[in-house]
């Protein structure tokens, strides 16, 4: 008995190869179109500051600043947009004396630079001591919570007071920020908001103490308040 076997394959139709393409440029398009839908979803707008860092008052209450010089270096490794970098002095106390540094990004990148990162990196060791969260009153507007940060390096230390602002995110991201396990310098690698942050900081031998870094820090968030955008978040922990 003689047995015939059909080829396994047929030569395919131009019509048929044009009726596939069509529907696999279809499901391609369709995807592409997805991926755009979702992308415009989930877009976080980077907003730019509401004016400029310069702004800032010299005068806040009983502390007088005067600007001080950036090294370039410092400034190209801060990845800021613009920043500001003065030292204000204490009325009537001679040698009492604070530096502010505020810095913003549009692409936030500054976030990266956690004080836990960079101090360590030129020799400072965090003293767990020194180190708490506070309530900062302001003088305008509601309390805010600050990070106190202390850092010590043979018989000198170093206090900061510290906290930041991430611009344009939405509630999801807020949520995932606000748990323990996120940092700063890890929300510098994810963010796709703009940022600020700010550092106010003053030597052990200043003659200064928590009262005097929190009255200056209450009237700072009220003198930066028109400058901050409305959409915004703010954070403590390095």
């Amino acid at each position: 008995m003689t047995m015939t076997t059909k080829a396994a394959t047929e030569p395919i139709s131009p019509g048929t190869m044009t009726r596939r393409a069509a529907i696999g440029l279809a499901i391609l398009g369709g995807g592409l179109a997805a991926e755009a839908a979702v992308d415009r979803a989930t877009r976080t707008e980077r907003p730019p500051l509401g004016g400029s860092l310069a702004g800032v008052p010299m005068v806040l209450g009983d502390w007088v600043g005067k600007d001080e010089p950036v090294d370039p270096e410092i400034a190209r490794e801060s990845q800021a947009t613009e920043y500001l970098n003065r030292a204000y002095s204490l009325k009537g106390r001679p040698g009492a004396q604070l530096w502010l540094w505020i810095n913003y990004s549009d692409r936030g990148l500054n976030l990266r630079h956690s004080p836990e990162i960079c101090l360590p990196s030129g020799g400072w060791q965090k003293a767990e001591a020194l180190t708490k969260v506070v309530e900062v009153d302001r003088p305008g507007g509601e309390a805010q919570r600050v990070s106190l940060l202390g850092y010590e390096k043979g018989d000198m230390v170093q206090r900061i007071g510290f906290w930041y602002y991430i611009f344009g995110e939405g509630r999801v991201e807020r949520f995932v920020r606000g748990l323990p396990i996120s940092s700063r310098s890890s929300h510098g690698r994810t963010t796709r908001g703009s940022g600020l942050t700010a550092e106010v900081f003053y030597p052990g031998d200043a003659g200064l103490g928590d009262a005097e870094l929190r009255d200056f820090i209450g009237r700072l968030l009220d003198a930066i308040e028109p400058v901050l955008p409305e959409d915004r978040a703010v954070y403590h922990v390095p």
